[in-house]
């Protein structure tokens, strides 16, 4: 079943196993639980293979700035923890008060379990919260929480994050506006 990067894009943020779910019930097919496990084994080895962490411009400079002025911060992400290390390696490692991974949640995004999850743990009430995003499993996942949300175009167009209380080209749109 061929798929485009605009299909793959969109789901970014959730877990392997839901878009795997997502793909087979889109070509009409049922997954055994060996089989679901095998591919993420196999998409795991590829992924370890020839990742490589590259941050967006602007981003490290962003979150010290926003460390520096007291903010807790969390990380949501449908990524596993072993990854998660690979870009905390990049001088991040002392950002995030709360990391909350696919590994640690019973629902990925959209649902809004990962996101209420960080807002707990971080002791934080929803109104003094913002998330910021890029795609739309991740805006769901924030709004549904009861969060306010902001998006940045990275690899989708501003159509696909329509959902947002606001849409930034970047984040250094987001830096402008929240650290005026």
């Amino acid at each position: 079943m061929p798929v485009s990067d605009l299909e793959i894009y969109l789901l970014e943020g959730m877990t392997g196993r839901e878009t795997m779910e997502i793909f087979a019930s889109k070509s009409n097919r049922s997954l055994s639980d060996e089989t679901v496990e095998n591919v993420i084994r196999l998409k795991r080895k590829i992924f370890n293979d020839i990742f490589t962490v590259t941050l967006m411009k602007g981003v490290k400079d962003f979150l010290f700035e926003l460390k520096d002025r007291r903010y807790n911060l969390a990380l949501v992400t449908g990524t596993r923890l072993e990854v998660v290390k690979k870009v905390l390696q990049m001088g991040l490692n002392d950002i995030f008060k709360v990391i909350v991974t696919g590994e640690r949640v019973n629902k990925g995004k959209p649902d809004p379990e990962p996101y209420l999850k960080a807002v707990d743990e971080l002791g934080a009430r929803k109104e003094d919260c913002i998330v910021i995003e890029n795609a739309p499993a991740g805006i769901t996942s924030a709004k549904n929480a009861g969060l306010t949300c902001f998006a940045v175009q990275t690899s989708l167009p501003e159509e696909y994050l329509k959902d947002a209380d606001k849409i930034f080209q970047d984040i250094d749109g987001v830096s402008k506006f929240l650290l005026k």
